[in-house]
């Protein structure tokens, strides 16, 4: 989803940067200011997890285009993202917005991933477990959902 420059001309969205993309001096990431920030809740970083590190909510069934909004709020913990795996849907995969210079392949799921569950790679076999919770779901079931996924008891249920 690499975007255009923004047009001189003014306007708020223009005034604060939000949603352009900022090419890193390697051609790629950071990205810019979210145009919407993602529901997405993490376990703390000094926590382990040998399964879910948290849980991302999109607001619509076409994945990829809220990618690059997830990767700028997955950055700080993770660093630049290398690689997405999931189970997407045909409408996500016609639809992709991840170009060649934005530097992440985006691909099906492992062979083991659960249709549920993303996996973000950074650096260095860096990786975040992200559970996908259903757009459609509703927002007490959503948040009860994310609470889940990243509470204690929650690797044992993805097992």
């Amino acid at each position: 989803m690499t975007q255009h420059p923004p047009q001189r001309g003014g306007g708020v969205a223009a005034d604060r940067g939000l949603g352009r993309f900022q090419a890193g001096a390697d051609g790629g990431q950071p990205f810019d200011t979210p145009t919407r920030t993602p529901r997405l809740l993490l376990r703390e970083p000094d926590e382990e997890s040998g399964g879910i590190d948290g849980a991302w909510w999109p607001r619509t069934d076409n994945l990829t285009s809220e990618l690059h909004d997830l990767v700028t709020a997955l950055t700080p913990r993770l660093g630049a993202t290398v690689r997405i795996s999931f189970d997407w849907n045909a409408l996500s995969l016609s639809q992709r917005r991840i170009d060649t210079p934005d530097g992440i392949e985006v691909t099906g799921p492992l062979p083991d991933q659960p249709p549920q569950v993303m996996d973000v790679f950074g650096p260095r076999d860096r990786r975040l477990r992200l559970l996908v919770i259903n757009p459609a779901t509703a927002a007490d079931h959503a948040h009860t959902q994310m609470r889940n996924a990243v509470s204690a008891g929650a690797d044992q249920q993805q097992s």
